[in-house]
């Protein structure tokens, strides 16, 4: 089954992403749009995994959410990654938390690599993908400079979930296989 680790969005920040994204569907030709429910950050996308190596991943992501507090960002700039002819990913970056969200990105990396996995060797640069193969009507720093206004948008993250990616008629559907909540950690 394939699988990454993610960190999960309350419905406030995936109705800021919606909007966002209306407004950048208003300056476009086209684009592959993700869908409402399928907001999220990925941290570490594991490819295929069996049901017998569940055990091991529930307890190194448990082991690793009792070590963090909550994460606290901020929405900050569209970004994309370049296609062919089209604009490949279109994506908002974030600031604030950002230190605790590598060593987070680091911890799980460490741990799934103890367990067999894949060390992945690009570097960790979270963002949250808002649509691929997008084609713009106007310039892209045109939009991002109208977008701007919307990107100073507080929000704090404090689950991670283990999900399931799969195509089901044509459409990619994220489905939930376990969430974990980050400890409070008292520094008293």
């Amino acid at each position: 089954m394939r699988s990454f680790i993610a960190l999960e969005f309350d419905e406030k920040l995936k109705d800021k992403l919606s909007n966002i994204q209306s407004n950048i569907k208003e300056g476009a030709i086209k684009g592959s749009w993700v869908p409402y429910d399928n907001f999220h950050l990925t941290l570490k996308f594991l490819g295929n995994i069996k049901l017998e190596g569940m055990p091991k991943i529930d307890k190194s992501i448990k082991n690793i959410c009792t070590k963090f507090n909550p994460i606290h960002l901020t929405l900050d700039r569209l970004g994309f990654f370049e296609g062919n002819e089209n604009i490949r990913v279109l994506w908002l970056g974030t600031r604030g938390d950002t230190k605790a969200l590598s060593t987070l990105h680091r911890r799980l990396e460490d741990e799934m690599v103890k367990i067999g996995f894949k060390r992945e060797n690009r570097r960790f640069k979270p963002h949250i993908t808002l649509a691929r193969r997008v084609v713009l009507k106007k310039d892209f720093y045109e939009l991002k400079d109208q977008l701007n206004k919307e990107m100073d948008y507080d929000f704090t993250l404090s689950k991670i979930k283990l999900m399931k990616s799969e195509e089901i008629m044509g459409k990619r559907v994220y489905t939930p296989l376990k969430s974990y909540k980050f400890k409070k950690i008292t520094t008293e």
